[in-house]
């Protein structure tokens, strides 16, 4: 087995100057690697966190299918108020899947890029963007709230 070159910290340091904008010939020529090792630790970078995303994706969806059923669960054995305690625990868990989301694809990303892919048409994940509209959905409630209220 060949002898390993270089350690895990200096390909994590090479793919950080890279996604920084770096040039990937100045790397290769600076460091004495190939391209093509360049481009395969991008790969195998790519992939890590593309399963970190869909391990996310996977527990959002049974996190937001146990919310919905506990839920109605509460409703239909006790009452729609107390059904509504369930309201806080749904939207933290909404500001910490965003969090979560926006860390793990801002390491794949380059820094200039991450706002266009949180926008444009590369943010279709599902539970990004239940997130953002259920947490909107609660402040337009509780502006409506506030205003109903407060002008009455």
């Amino acid at each position: 087995m060949a002898k390993v070159r270089f350690t895990e910290e200096q390909i994590a340091d090479f793919l950080q100057q890279s996604k920084n904008g770096v040039p990937n010939n100045v790397l290769c020529e600076k460091f004495g690697f190939s391209p093509s090792t360049l481009r395969r630790w991008q790969e195998l970078h790519a992939q890590r966190i593309r399963g970190e995303l869909k391990q996310t994706e996977k527990t959002a969806s049974y996190v937001f299918l146990g919310f919905l059923i506990s839920t109605l669960l509460l409703a239909f054995i006790f009452s729609k108020p107390v059904a509504s305690w369930v309201i806080p625990f749904v939207l933290l868990y909404c500001l910490s899947y965003i969090r979560r989301y926006r860390a793990l694809s801002a390491e794949h990303i380059k820094e200039g890029d991450t706002s266009l892919a949180r926008s444009g048409l590369g943010a279709d994940n599902v539970f990004y963007q239940l997130s953002w509209c259920l947490i909107i959905l609660f402040l337009c409630s509780l502006g409506y709230l506030f205003a109903h209220l407060v002008l009455r």
